[in-house]
C-alpha cells in the first residue's frame, strides 16, 4: 500500500495537472550532416568524425525563436547531480514555442505549443547522465 501511494505522490509532480497539455517531448538524438567549404590547406586532409548530437537543452519562446524573444525562467534550483530550471508558461502572452537544442550542431528542433499549460514546466539537467528531460511540480 505504501508504494501505491509513493508512485502516486510521483505522477502528480511529473504528470501536468488535469485539463492541462503535457508538453512534447524532444527527440534524444537528431541526425545532421554538415560539410566543410573548399580544400582542406596544403598538407592537411579533412576528417570528419562520428559525434552524437543528443539533446542539451531545452527552451522556450514568446513567438517564432528567430524573432529572440526568449523566455526567461522564473526560478533555477539544484538537487543531487540535476540542476532544474522552472518556467512559467501560462504567464507568456502570446504564443509560446519550444526548441529542442543539441550538441555539437546549430542545428535545432523548434515547434509552436498550445495551451493550456502547466502552472510549473521545469526543465532538468542530469549532470550524471547527461539526460535533459521535462517535470510538471
Amino acid at each position: 500500500m505504501l508504494r501505491l501511494a509513493v508512485i502516486g505522490l510521483a505522477l502528480t509532480i511529473v504528470a501536468p495537472a488535469n485539463g492541462q497539455e503535457e508538453l512534447p517531448a524532444c527527440p534524444e538524438t537528431i541526425a545532421v550532416t554538415d560539410a566543410t567549404q573548399g580544400a582542406a590547406p596544403a598538407g592537411w586532409q579533412h576528417f570528419q568524425r562520428d559525434m552524437p548530437h543528443r539533446l542539451i537543452d531545452i527552451r522556450f519562446y514568446a513567438g517564432p525563436p528567430a524573432e529572440g524573444r526568449f523566455v526567461e525562467p522564473v526560478a533555477g534550483s539544484g538537487r543531487g547531480t540535476v540542476v532544474s530550471m522552472r518556467y512559467g508558461l501560462p504567464a507568456v502572452e502570446g504564443p509560446v514555442w519550444m526548441s529542442c537544442v543539441y550538441a555539437a550542431t546549430a542545428h535545432v528542433l523548434v515547434r509552436q505549443l498550445t495551451g493550456p499549460f502547466p502552472p510549473h514546466v521545469r526543465v532538468n539537467h542530469d549532470r550524471a547522465d547527461g539526460r535533459t528531460f521535462i517535470t510538471y511540480n
